[in-house]
């Protein structure tokens, strides 16, 4: 392994900053004791959640009390896809989703899925959306990544809750990749979820955003925590933690989208510039400022993460819960793109904590690399 590690793989997982590490650290040592328990050093712990709680509904522009603490997006998401299944509500996503977003209905309900195409561009087809509403009679759900975590693109949060809203239907948004990324306050009318770890935070910390026009969701049953929406005892580092990272970002957004906007377009100008036919996918679509999904024709992608991890550069073909898997990008796929250019491909996710000088080295090794692959394929046909 190289000495020097450049962690572009970020949409997997971010570095967890010094301010939360030592949040941590103190809760562990101070604030150890149960948040439930009536005495003064539980009703300490209390406190010290509640004020997170105030963190993290200020960057998202939300009530404090709407926001329920999980152990992140997926089991946010579970909650709210299990309850409009016992609904029996339609379900309406598409077939690009991450399974976190839709997986149960595709488990336990399949019959009562539909699917919307995507343009090319990534976003989803808004005629096709209506089409689908159109059809159902009773209750729906729509469920879908705000920000693609392969390929950033941003679905069009606006359109599509319009169109909720015109057909009756609820609203599921995993903002997991946008919260931070993007500059916005949630809406009232839809679910909202975020795991803190993409936003450097700590793992097994997120957030469901409880709407405050349709019905809470009751993640699990015991002990009547959470005011009695997620029973078990609190994960007071994490959520201190997760408070700590929204903090953060709530103070610096606008610097931290730009400087991850220049950073990101500066990593494809040099590949695109350097590389003969090598594309950006999704570019035609709004984009969260970090992330970079490229198509090299000719280099298979997972002999170029593997020869970029070499040189000390980390990144990704597929989102990280899928990577084991060896078929191509459902998303690009979706996106209309060939197996073997979805084969080709490879995302690199910038963070706050990337700088001039990585994304210099990275850029360089692409290239080098790419360009040293497509050659030695060319040669072997």
């Amino acid at each position: 392994m190289h000495s020097q590690i450049v962690h572009l793989d970020n949409n997997a997982t971010t570095r967890p900053v010094p301010e939360v590490v030592t949040a941590i650290i103190r809760t562990l040592e101070t604030d150890w004791a149960n948040p439930s328990s009536a005495h003064g050093f539980g009703q300490n712990a209390a406190r010290t959640v509640a004020s997170s709680r105030e963190q993290v509904a200020r960057l998202l522009g939300v009530q404090a009390e709407q926001v329920v603490f999980t152990s992140g997006a997926t089991e946010a998401n579970e909650a709210v896809l299990r309850h409009h299944a016992n609904l029996c509500a339609t379900l309406i996503t598409s077939t690009a989703e991450h399974p976190a977003v839709a997986g149960y209905y595709f488990q336990h309900t399949p019959q009562l899925v539909r699917t919307v195409a995507l343009e090319k561009s990534g976003r989803w087809r808004l005629d096709a959306l209506e089409t689908v509403l159109s059809s159902i009679s009773g209750p729906k759900l729509i469920a879908f990544a705000w920000a693609n975590g392969e390929t950033g693109v941003l679905q069009d949060l606006v359109a599509i809750k319009a169109m909720a809203e015109r057909y009756d239907a609820a609203c599921l948004v995993d903002a997991s990749q946008a919260v931070g990324r993007v500059a916005f306050e949630a809406d009232s009318a839809v679910y909202l979820t975020f795991s803190g770890h993409k936003l450097h935070g700590p793992k097994g910390v997120g957030v469901l955003v409880q709407p405050e026009t349709l019905p809470p969701v009751e993640i699990s049953v015991g002990g009547g925590q959470e005011r009695g929406w997620r029973g078990g005892t609190l994960n007071v580092p994490g959520i201190v933690g997760l408070g700590v990272a929204c903090e953060l970002r709530k103070r610096d957004l606008n610097r931290a989208i730009t400087d991850m906007a220049r950073l990101r377009d500066r990593f494809e100008n040099q590949v695109m510039s350097a590389i003969p036919n090598a594309r950006v996918n999704g570019a035609d679509a709004q984009r969260v400022p970090n992330t970079s999904n490229l198509t090299v024709q000719g280099v298979d992608g997972m002999a170029l993460v593997a020869r970029l991890e070499a040189r000390g550069i980390l990144c990704s073909q597929v989102s990280a819960c899928s990577s084991g898997q060896p078929e191509p990008s459902r998303t690009l796929l979706a996106m209309g793109l060939s197996r073997d250019d979805a084969y080709a491909s490879l995302r690199i996710a910038v963070a706050v904590d990337t700088r001039d000088d990585d994304i210099e080295l990275a850029a360089q090794a692409f290239v080098d690399e790419a360009l040293f692959l497509r050659a030695m394929m060319g040669d072997l046909v």
